[in-house]
């Protein structure tokens, strides 16, 4: 009888504390799926993902670092972060957190921090509307190294009925979560004009391809903006293969090597290498920049020099080292060759 009584005593205040919890969660849920929303429709991060990684990592908005430091997710100082900061316990003892303003902040960040770093790119070829997929490349990213973490991602999504967010345009979230849950007196938290930086310029929020035929009837009928801090174009975006099977992107107008060594987390010093120019050398505006060693040959056997050509921009071009292309042409280290002149890309000229 005593065992009974214990067992029904532990099922009840399991049961308690899983109420609990769960209101909790739906509460983190109400605060902040709008913001999550606006985020998705600037920076192409599946709501769900974000909404299931903040109740996650904040366990519903109560955890030390979302209370103290607004950080709701988790994220570490990292080298490039010049702003607040706090000592928390984590993997190790003590590391050092990122401490914001304002949950906006902490959101924004986040979708930065995804958005700009090479080791995530491949998550923003994935369907947006797939949050199965995209957990498992967060986890396998690195983004955690909890070995469950992308089914733990996963059962949040699919208990809460998240990826209904993945397909509302952020004026339509209200009334969702209304239809979710039930009325309630809870405001969500909307963008970054409401966190304590200065916010941009008012631009429209763009929807995701492809995202949902729903969400694309409803677009025409919306006239409203989202006041939302500018961005840059998402560096990943601009990350593309050469024929040679190397990455590159093209360099912008006043772009600069330690510029996009920081962009792009790679030292100034091998960026500058894997182009073969000098830490301080200058970039021309349309020009290939790789984010690795060129080869030793072209893709093609030849090249034709164009008009405007040099040795160096069509070392760039072909993704070959500037040595190698003189070597084969028995071209003059400096001398430059004629437009019209065939190049050779694979073999030495006889």
């Amino acid at each position: 009888m005593i065992k009974k009584l214990a067992l029904l005593t532990f099922l009840l205040l399991f049961s308690i504390k899983n109420f609990a919890q769960e209101s909790k969660d739906i509460e983190y849920i109400r605060l902040y799926a709008k913001l999550a929303v606006e985020e998705m429709h600037l920076y192409k991060i599946p709501a769900s993902i974000t909404l299931s990684q903040g109740i996650l990592e904040t366990g519903g908005g109560q955890s030390r670092l979302a209370e103290k430091g607004l950080n709701h997710f988790g994220i570490k100082c990292k080298t490039e972060w010049t702003g607040k900061t706090m000592s928390h316990t984590d993997d190790a003892p003590n590391e050092c957190f990122r401490v914001y303003n304002s949950v906006q902040e902490s959101y924004r960040d986040h979708s930065k921090f995804l958005a700009e770093r090479p080791y995530y790119k491949d998550l923003f070829k994935l369907d947006i509307l797939d949050y199965k997929a995209w957990a498992h490349g967060l986890k396998k990213a690195g983004y955690a190294t909890n070995p469950k973490y992308a089914g733990i991602l996963i059962s949040r999504i699919e208990k809460y009925n998240l990826d209904k967010f993945d397909k509302l345009l952020p004026h339509e979230v209200e009334k969702k979560l209304i239809e979710m849950f039930g009325p309630s007196s809870t405001k969500s938290l909307t963008g970054m004009t409401d966190a304590t930086e200065t916010a941009g310029e008012v631009i429209a929020a763009v929807i995701p391809d492809p995202i949902s035929k729903t969400v694309e009837e409803t677009i025409e009928q919306t006239t409203k903006t989202i006041e939302v801090a500018k961005r840059e174009d998402n560096p990943m975006m601009r990350i593309k293969k050469h024929a040679n099977g190397i990455q590159y992107i093209i360099a912008y107008d006043g772009e600069s090597i330690s510029k996009l060594a920081n962009l792009y987390e790679i030292s100034p010093k091998k960026l500058a290498s894997f182009n073969e120019l000098p830490e301080n050398g200058k970039l021309t505006p349309g020009q290939f920049v790789f984010l690795d060693k060129k080869k030793t040959t072209g893709k093609e056997k030849f090249y034709k020099v164009q008009q405007g050509d040099n040795m160096y921009l069509i070392s760039q071009k072909v993704g070959m080292k500037i040595g190698k292309l003189y070597s084969f042409n028995k071209i003059k280290a400096g001398q430059q060759p004629k437009a019209g002149t065939v190049l050779n890309l694979k073999t030495k000229k006889k």
